[in-house]
């Protein structure tokens, strides 16, 4: 089912978040709203081993922190190229929105907006949930959705920060302190914050568990993960720290854990040191109401080295920090853009909102993430020689295939199913290394080439050679030592390239799913491809001299011409059909051209949605992109957007489920600009598999997820925009 994910906030910071009975189901509060509740100290309730423990590891960073710890604000910006702020309104309501985190091309938030449900007795808002907003092709965010790490919780509690790993397999998440969804209290009889650790697998996140550090008698919360995944930076106000919430990190060793260390008094102050987050370039960001250089309220700041001796903690300043409370900073990894909350009055809509930033050369004195060499080199395979002025790009993938920020790196086609002629397979085919662009280098006289790849990202590498089969790989950079890739090519086969375009005459409609055959008039041998959505065909003929081509598609008269394919020049054509009615009109060639009509129906095999969620992903989105384009081409056209579940759970929840994703599939092509009339959200449920794998029939999960899907009915087709 759709999601949800809750969060914590943190008002005032003059005092300690206070834990709750657990008959309130507590949590703890943003910045704005500490000042109200009352203060619970705990400390004789540890265990005096562990206390003893940390006691020593907070003396030892007392000894070595310097004195001279000096607090500044950031410099001014350049005025060349000033930080831009602006309120992530798609994300932000009246109530409490706060905690970004990255995760799988998109954000996870926590945000109090349930219109539903019980409510908090001590804020009078709804419980934190976690809410999901995906990022379109052109890195625009979207309007958010409940998202749910798993559906298994009994009862209401609120849900707080996250972190995770960089596959997004392996999430850390603060919530209430509970056991299978059943609030939990301490000796005090009140509830604490803990973190809990979900692994994510097939076909969905697994029950979170307890981590060891955490104690019933103390809070641990906003978990923030190292960027090479060893170590978990978080706040607790357990025994032996500096006042209110310190920050700790605790070492992830073989599997297991370490012991959390204070990070010192360099860093942490008497008061509330919150929401820490590690960047890419290693410098931790973190909000306090401690330090003296303050601007009003909680200020975000960062330090560099933080496991080093710190000797300096830096104020952001504006526009990041205000007289309000500002907090739950993150920056993404090129540290050119990033997202923070804040309770400002000015630029906000709600108690707190989400900010978002732009930083064209990043931010001052925070440095810049670490990178590896990577030696590419591109061989012969057969002869082992190098091969110059190979075509190297690198682009990074996201974690469901799609390459970021690439919008043109597929093409849509849209193929006949096989025994139904009016439906239609419709997905997107990845373009040749030639269609992509520049490459990102060339390699050199010895076959080499040099990049710089961030660590702990992932890379797709492709190289193509003229006359060679190309070759891919992906690269995931986890050291400091130099990478080295090579790239071992093979001649590709013969390609004489013979490419066109097939229309009708009297309209210039373009048809598709025509075919076209190659028949080399010497030898016989035939070659077959058919034009895609867009009418084009490109084809590869392995023999030169002349042929005659043959191009024939359903309703139209059939045609020929001849040409020569040679290595020299790649041989084009325009072929114009006419139809097999020479009166036809425009509204009767159309759907002859394209083989759409009004009952036509577009399956989106490639649409895949996590287990039991509604949430849009990148794979979806891209794919609701073409039915975008489609929309676009005929603006007359109207739609069903049905979507189907297979038949394991609840059949009534699965309605709800499909439902919901039909709904928000709407929500989408809304938002980029249909009009909401022309399309129609319908959820199937279970009860229309498109296999055998009925109620009670074993089947694998693979041949399951076949009929979790999303179809495109036609009900209306109308004509084609003019080109």
């Amino acid at each position: 089912m759709g999601g949800r994910v809750r969060h914590e906030k943190w008002p005032c910071w003059e005092k300690q978040p206070a834990t709750y009975p657990v008959a309130k189901t507590t949590y703890f509060p943003p910045p704005n709203q500490l000042q109200s509740f009352k203060i619970t100290r705990i400390s004789e309730q540890q265990p005096m081993k562990r206390f003893i423990v940390l006691l020593q590891l907070v003396l030892v960073f007392s000894a070595d922190a310097q004195t001279t710890v000096m607090d500044r604000f950031r410099q001014k910006d350049d005025r060349s190229f000033p930080i831009r702020l602006e309120n992530a309104s798609t994300l932000n309501l009246p109530g409490t929105d706060y905690a970004p985190a990255y995760y799988d091309n998109g954000l996870i938030f926590v945000s109090a907006r349930s219109k539903r449900g019980p409510r908090d007795v001590q804020t009078k808002e709804p419980y934190m949930e976690h809410f999901f907003a995906a990022f379109d092709a052109l890195g625009k965010l979207l309007p958010p959705q409940r998202f749910e790490f798993n559906a298994l919780k009994k009862s209401d509690f609120h849900e707080g920060a996250v972190t995770f790993t960089n596959d997004y397999k392996t999430v850390f998440i603060s919530r209430n302190n509970n056991e299978n969804g059943v609030i939990k209290a301490g000796k005090s009889g009140k509830s604490t914050q803990k973190i809990y650790q979900a692994q994510y697998g097939y076909p969905d996140w697994s029950n979170p568990i307890d981590l060891p550090f955490n104690s019933n008698e103390y809070s641990c919360m906003h978990p923030s993960l190292s960027p090479d995944g060893k170590k978990l930076f978080f706040a607790s106000d357990m025994p032996g720290g500096f006042g209110g919430f310190d920050l700790y990190v605790v070492e992830i060793i073989d599997k297991g854990w370490g012991t959390p260390v204070n990070l010192g008094p360099a860093i942490n102050t008497d008061k509330q040191d919150l929401f820490p987050f590690i960047s890419f370039s290693g410098a931790l960001y973190f909000a306090s109401n401690g330090r003296q250089n303050t601007l009003g309220g909680m200020d975000i700041y960062f330090v560099n080295n933080p496991l080093n001796n710190p000797t300096e903690v830096i104020n952001l300043g504006e526009p990041f920090n205000s007289d309000g409370n500002d907090h739950s900073f993150i920056i993404d990894e090129d540290g050119h853009s990033g997202y923070f909350a804040s309770d400002r009055k000015e630029m906000g809509y709600g108690k707190d909102d989400i900010f978002q930033f732009f930083a064209p050369k990043g931010i001052e004195g925070t440095g810049k993430p670490e990178t590896s060499a990577a030696l590419i080199s591109v061989i012969d395979n057969k002869t082992g020689e190098p091969l110059q002025d190979a075509e190297i790009r690198i682009l990074e993938p996201t974690d469901d295939g799609f390459v970021s920020g690439e919008s043109d790196f597929y093409s849509l086609d849209m193929v006949p199913r096989q025994g139904d002629p009016n439906a239609f397979t419709l997905s997107l085919v990845r373009k040749g290394a030639a269609e992509l662009g520049q490459p990102s280098f060339f390699s050199n006289a010895e076959g080499g080439a040099t990049a710089r790849f961030t660590r702990f990202k992932q890379y797709l590498v492709l190289v193509n050679v003229k006359g060679y089969t190309p070759k891919e790989q992906f690269v995931f950079v986890d050291s400091e030592k130099d990478q080295k890739l090579e790239f071992k090519l093979s001649e590709a086969p013969p390609c004489l390239r013979a490419g066109g375009i097939v229309l009708t005459t009297e309209f210039s409609t373009r048809i598709a799913n025509a075919t076209i055959r190659f028949v080399h008039r010497n030898s016989g041998h035939t070659e077959t491809v058919r034009t895609t959505w867009s009418g084009e065909f490109d084809a590869c003929l392995p023999l030169d001299g002349d042929y005659v081509a043959y191009v024939e598609r359903s309703g139209f008269k059939t045609e020929n011409y001849r040409l020569t394919a040679s290595k020299d020049n790649a041989a084009f054509q325009e072929v114009r059909l006419r139809p097999n009615t020479l009166t036809a009109s425009v509204e009767e060639t159309m759907p002859l051209a394209n083989g759409l009509s009004e009952g036509s129906v577009l399956i989106l095999d490639k649409f895949f949605y996590e287990y039991n969620k509604a949430t849009l992903n990148q794979g979806a989105i891209r794919h609701l992109d073409v039915i975008l384009e489609l929309m676009k081409r005929y603006p007359d056209m109207e739609i069903d957007l049905v979507s189907h579940t297979d038949t394991r759970g609840d059949a009534g929840l699965n309605m709800e489920l499909t439902q919901e994703r039909s709904k928000n599939a709407k929500i989408y092509l809304v938002v980029k600009g249909v009009d909401e009339s022309r399309i129609n959200a319908i959820g199937k449920g279970e009860t229309e598999p498109r296999n055998h794998c009925k109620e009670g029939v074993d089947c694998s999960d693979e041949e399951h997820q076949q009929n979790n899907r999303l179809e495109v009915k036609v009900r209306k087709l109308g004509k084609a925009a003019k080109p």
